[in-house]
Protein backbone atom coordinates (compact mmCIF):
# COMPACT_ATOMS: atom_id res chain seq x y z
CA UNK A 1 0.00 0.00 0.00
CA UNK A 2 2.72 2.46 0.99
CA UNK A 3 4.75 1.39 -2.02
CA UNK A 4 1.89 2.23 -4.44
CA UNK A 5 1.29 5.54 -2.66
CA UNK A 6 4.97 6.47 -3.00
CA UNK A 7 4.94 5.47 -6.69
CA UNK A 8 1.81 7.56 -7.29
CA UNK A 9 3.36 10.59 -5.61
CA UNK A 10 6.59 10.17 -7.62
CA UNK A 11 4.64 9.95 -10.89
CA UNK A 12 2.65 13.04 -9.94
CA UNK A 13 5.80 15.00 -9.03
CA UNK A 14 7.64 13.88 -12.19
CA UNK A 15 4.67 14.76 -14.41
CA UNK A 16 4.25 18.17 -12.77
CA UNK A 17 7.94 18.99 -13.16
CA UNK A 18 7.96 17.85 -16.78
CA UNK A 19 4.95 19.97 -17.76
CA UNK A 20 6.19 22.95 -15.73
CA UNK A 21 9.33 23.04 -17.88
CA UNK A 22 7.51 22.75 -21.20
CA UNK A 23 7.23 26.07 -23.04
CA UNK A 24 3.82 27.67 -22.95
CA UNK A 25 2.57 27.84 -26.52
CA UNK A 26 2.01 31.39 -27.70
CA UNK A 27 -1.22 32.01 -29.57
CA UNK A 28 -0.87 32.99 -33.21
CA UNK A 29 -0.86 36.70 -33.91
CA UNK A 30 -4.49 37.60 -34.77
CA UNK A 31 -3.34 40.13 -37.40
CA UNK A 32 -2.04 37.38 -39.72
CA UNK A 33 -4.14 36.89 -42.83
CA UNK A 34 -5.98 38.95 -45.44
CA UNK A 35 -8.24 41.87 -44.46
CA UNK A 36 -10.67 43.77 -46.69
CA UNK A 37 -11.83 47.26 -45.76
CA UNK A 38 -15.55 47.71 -45.11
CA UNK A 39 -16.23 51.19 -46.48
CA UNK A 40 -19.74 51.33 -44.99
CA UNK A 41 -18.35 50.94 -41.47
CA UNK A 42 -15.26 53.12 -42.00
CA UNK A 43 -15.48 56.84 -41.24
CA UNK A 44 -13.49 59.72 -42.68
CA UNK A 45 -13.22 63.07 -40.92
CA UNK A 46 -13.15 65.29 -42.78
CA UNK A 47 -14.93 63.43 -45.56
CA UNK A 48 -15.76 62.34 -48.08
CA UNK A 49 -14.32 58.82 -48.13
CA UNK A 50 -11.97 57.99 -51.00
CA UNK A 51 -13.39 56.19 -54.05
CA UNK A 52 -11.10 53.25 -53.27
CA UNK A 53 -10.89 50.62 -50.56
CA UNK A 54 -7.91 48.77 -49.10
CA UNK A 55 -6.97 45.14 -48.86
CA UNK A 56 -4.18 44.25 -46.46
CA UNK A 57 -2.21 41.09 -46.04
CA UNK A 58 -0.11 40.33 -42.98
CA UNK A 59 2.28 37.36 -42.93
CA UNK A 60 4.75 36.07 -40.37
CA UNK A 61 8.44 36.51 -41.20
CA UNK A 62 10.86 33.76 -40.18
CA UNK A 63 12.59 36.15 -37.75
CA UNK A 64 9.39 37.02 -35.86
CA UNK A 65 8.66 40.07 -37.98
CA UNK A 66 5.32 40.82 -39.61
CA UNK A 67 5.29 41.52 -43.34
CA UNK A 68 2.51 43.96 -44.24
CA UNK A 69 1.26 44.66 -47.75
CA UNK A 70 -1.49 47.23 -48.41
CA UNK A 71 -3.23 47.29 -51.76
CA UNK A 72 -5.66 50.03 -52.79
CA UNK A 73 -8.48 48.91 -55.10
CA UNK A 74 -10.06 51.49 -57.43
CA UNK A 75 -13.65 51.70 -58.72
CA UNK A 76 -12.81 49.39 -61.62
CA UNK A 77 -11.47 46.76 -59.20
CA UNK A 78 -7.83 47.29 -60.19
CA UNK A 79 -5.38 47.03 -57.28
CA UNK A 80 -2.30 49.18 -56.78
CA UNK A 81 0.41 49.01 -54.14
CA UNK A 82 -0.28 51.24 -51.15
CA UNK A 83 2.67 50.30 -48.94
CA UNK A 84 4.87 47.37 -47.97
CA UNK A 85 6.99 46.78 -44.88
CA UNK A 86 8.55 44.06 -42.75
CA UNK A 87 8.89 44.95 -39.09
CA UNK A 88 9.02 43.61 -35.57
CA UNK A 89 6.49 45.04 -33.14
CA UNK A 90 9.21 46.48 -30.91
CA UNK A 91 8.82 50.25 -31.37
CA UNK A 92 11.90 50.53 -33.62
CA UNK A 93 11.77 52.17 -37.06
CA UNK A 94 11.72 49.98 -40.16
CA UNK A 95 11.70 50.90 -43.84
CA UNK A 96 8.26 51.29 -45.38
CA UNK A 97 7.88 51.49 -49.14
CA UNK A 98 5.30 52.98 -51.44
CA UNK A 99 5.59 52.58 -55.22
CA UNK A 100 7.56 55.85 -55.42
CA UNK A 101 10.00 55.07 -52.58
CA UNK A 102 10.45 51.49 -53.77
CA UNK A 103 11.32 52.72 -57.27
CA UNK A 104 13.83 55.23 -55.87
CA UNK A 105 15.41 52.64 -53.58
CA UNK A 106 15.65 49.93 -56.22
CA UNK A 107 17.11 52.27 -58.83
CA UNK A 108 19.96 53.31 -56.54
CA UNK A 109 22.95 51.06 -57.20
CA UNK A 110 25.13 52.69 -54.56
CA UNK A 111 22.98 52.91 -51.46
CA UNK A 112 19.21 52.67 -51.05
CA UNK A 113 17.62 55.90 -49.94
CA UNK A 114 15.23 55.51 -47.02
CA UNK A 115 12.57 58.20 -47.12
CA UNK A 116 9.78 56.52 -45.18
CA UNK A 117 9.77 54.47 -41.97
CA UNK A 118 7.17 52.77 -39.86
CA UNK A 119 7.31 51.58 -36.26
CA UNK A 120 4.95 49.27 -34.42
CA UNK A 121 4.72 49.21 -30.64
CA UNK A 122 2.73 46.29 -29.31
CA UNK A 123 0.28 47.21 -26.55
CA UNK A 124 -1.02 43.65 -26.21
CA UNK A 125 -1.77 40.70 -28.51
CA UNK A 126 -4.69 42.59 -30.10
CA UNK A 127 -3.52 46.22 -30.19
CA UNK A 128 -0.52 47.96 -31.73
CA UNK A 129 0.46 51.64 -31.92
CA UNK A 130 1.85 52.69 -35.31
CA UNK A 131 4.01 55.70 -36.18
CA UNK A 132 4.89 56.57 -39.77
CA UNK A 133 7.67 59.02 -40.63
CA UNK A 134 8.75 60.58 -43.87
CA UNK A 135 12.26 62.01 -44.06
CA UNK A 136 12.48 61.82 -40.26
CA UNK A 137 9.22 63.72 -39.61
CA UNK A 138 6.10 62.06 -38.15
CA UNK A 139 3.38 62.03 -40.79
CA UNK A 140 0.86 59.69 -39.16
CA UNK A 141 0.00 57.99 -35.89
CA UNK A 142 -2.55 55.25 -35.56
CA UNK A 143 -3.80 52.54 -33.24
CA UNK A 144 -4.85 49.22 -34.74
CA UNK A 145 -6.96 46.74 -32.79
CA UNK A 146 -8.12 43.27 -33.77
CA UNK A 147 -11.35 42.12 -32.13
CA UNK A 148 -11.12 39.25 -29.64
CA UNK A 149 -12.95 36.96 -32.07
CA UNK A 150 -10.36 37.81 -34.76
CA UNK A 151 -12.94 38.80 -37.38
CA UNK A 152 -12.69 42.62 -37.33
CA UNK A 153 -9.73 44.99 -37.35
CA UNK A 154 -10.19 48.70 -36.56
CA UNK A 155 -7.53 51.31 -37.15
CA UNK A 156 -7.81 54.85 -35.77
CA UNK A 157 -5.60 57.12 -37.91
CA UNK A 158 -4.55 60.66 -36.98
CA UNK A 159 -2.52 62.93 -39.28
CA UNK A 160 -2.43 66.30 -41.02
CA UNK A 161 -3.12 66.31 -44.75
CA UNK A 162 -1.23 68.38 -47.36
CA UNK A 163 -3.15 71.63 -46.63
CA UNK A 164 -2.47 71.12 -42.89
CA UNK A 165 -6.02 70.03 -41.99
CA UNK A 166 -6.36 67.53 -39.11
CA UNK A 167 -7.60 64.13 -40.29
CA UNK A 168 -9.11 61.51 -37.98
CA UNK A 169 -10.19 58.38 -39.82
CA UNK A 170 -11.53 55.11 -38.48
CA UNK A 171 -10.84 52.26 -40.89
CA UNK A 172 -12.74 49.02 -40.38
CA UNK A 173 -11.52 45.77 -41.95
CA UNK A 174 -13.00 42.26 -42.04
CA UNK A 175 -10.90 39.13 -42.13
CA UNK A 176 -11.26 37.21 -45.37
Amino acid sequence: MIRSLVCSVLVLVFTTLTFAQAPIPTPPNPILGVWKQNMEKSTYSPGPPPPTYSVRQYAAGIDGSIVAITMNVNLQGIPSLGAISAANYDGKEYVQHTVATLATSLSSHIEPRVERTISYKSVNLYTVEITQKEEGKIVSRSTRTVSRDGKTMTEHVDFSNAPGQRVNNVLVFEKQ
